[in-house]
């Protein structure tokens, strides 16, 4: 079967579509990756088809758009509404390509902030769909609020679970209401098709998609009971390749000393790195540590800034983590599982909305401390961090406990489980 993965987002929201690429062609399928121009040496580099959705040289966050959209931190509305601004001129060229990209195609899969793209396309082709998500979003559950949503009551259990299946309904709504009407001028103009329903269709999505895939683990946040054969599958990690290599400097490094704290903020990096880089310095140093800091390369390329700090630009988290003593991150949920399955301490300083929710998740485990506010950063919070973690046994036992979990968990695999039975079930064109 030829499926076509459509994908919009920051690296982290792609890495893991090359992990399930990988695994769909090693299962004997044929997959074509179409994503931003930015990611195609990455894909290319796991020998992964590659088609590209623009012609834009920098990552998701790291346009003007993209920075001046990560000043909403975690406030849901201010950054949807940026969001919106930020993609609303780019739909009409993903919309386009995503045609050109999907017309060979025996299956579409989609991600959720390709989902409107994928479902038009494949209502345009008449191809079966496969919703995707990396996050518990868009489809309504009483077990737990939306991520946006996270601090609703849930006692008394009725109103909770109330409140909790409305939060979900409501997210749906506003996006359906904020990013459709882009759609919708796309579909009239490449494709003469009609609108969009004026009503959100994730309160009902099962009935309007082949499957639905969540690419999370179950051990954060059990599958609930109301989501019926939606499959929640584990992380979809993404291994480096063999021609990568740690330059020889690292190695010296990490080897150099005790292990070291590491402090990066994937495609979030842009966002005030000159201060990124004072704070976690200072706090380093004020607790006695050396760190690995990632930094964007456009503000400092990788060095070794004494025997304190080494700066990175881009380095394998499934290489580097499990050296770590501590890791500090924006709560991504790939850098999330990452951090987590490599069993080391995790604190999160979320950007935007889904960052705080798994920050939550990590505390509620015991694998950390609570997030800290990224608009409040400071020298002195990130210190009290680390030394609140460096000082918990217990919560280092935990972390451990946790990363044995995760390790033998195979989310591709289980996707493409479902994925597999999906073929089998259902009549698909094949070539």
């Amino acid at each position: 079967m030829h499926i076509t993965i459509l994908a919009i987002g920051s690296r982290g929201d792609i890495q893991p579509y090359i992990a399930l690429s990988k695994g769909l062609r090693k299962a004997g399928h044929s997959v074509r990756l179409a994503t931003h121009a930015a990611f195609a040496t990455l894909v290319r580099s796991h020998t992964i088809e590659f088609f590209p959705l623009d012609d834009e040289p920098h990552e998701f966050f790291q346009t003007k758009r993209g920075r001046a959209s990560l000043n909403g931190n975690t406030n849901a509305f201010v950054y949807l509404y940026r969001l919106v601004r930020m993609i609303d001129p780019l739909i009409h060229g993903y919309m386009e390509r995503g045609g050109e990209a999907c017309k060979d195609a025996d299956c579409i899969i989609v991600t959720y902030m390709s989902f409107l793209l994928g479902y038009s396309l494949a209502e345009k082709l008449k191809k079966p769909l496969v919703a995707t998500f990396l996050q518990p979003s868009l489809l309504p559950t009483k077990a737990f609020p939306e991520p946006s949503a996270m601090y609703l009551p849930q006692q008394p259990q009725s109103l909770g679970e109330t409140l909790n299946y409305q939060s979900h309904l409501g997210a749906g709504t506003l996006f359906w209401k904020l990013f459709t009407p882009a759609v919708n001028r796309a579909r009239k103009s490449l494709y003469q098709l009609p609108p969009l329903p004026k009503k959100s269709l994730f309160a009902t999505l099962p009935e309007h998609v082949a499957l639905i895939l969540y690419g999370y683990s179950a051990h954060l946040l059990p599958k609930p009971d109301d989501w019926g054969t939606t499959y929640v599958t584990g992380f979809w990690m993404l291994e480096h390749t063999q021609a990568w290599q740690p330059e020889a400097d690292l190695i010296d490094f990490v080897q150099s000393g005790p292990a070291p704290v590491y402090i990066g903020f994937g495609s979030m990096s842009s966002h005030h790195p000159g201060d990124t880089l004072h704070i976690a310095q200072e706090a380093l140093m004020r607790t006695g540590q050396r760190g690995i800091v990632l930094m964007e390369k456009d503000y400092m390329r990788t060095q070794k800034l004494s025997d304190q700090v080494y700066i990175t630009n881009e380095v394998p988290h499934d290489w580097l983590f499990p050296h770590m003593r501590i890791i500090v991150h924006h709560g991504g949920a790939g850098t999330t599982a990452a951090s987590l399955m490599a069993g080391k301490p995790t604190i999160v300083i979320p950007h935007i909305v889904d960052q705080q929710f798994w920050g939550e998740r990590v505390a509620l485990l015991g694998a950390g401390p609570r997030p800290l506010s990224r608009r409040h950063l400071s020298v002195r919070t990130l210190e009290r961090a680390l030394l609140s973690v460096l000082e918990n046994e217990e919560m280092k036992n935990k972390a451990e406990e946790v990363g044995k979990c995760l390790r033998k968990e195979n989310g591709v695999e289980q996707a493409i489980r479902a994925i597999n039975t999906l073929v089998e079930n259902v009549a698909l064109p094949f070539p």
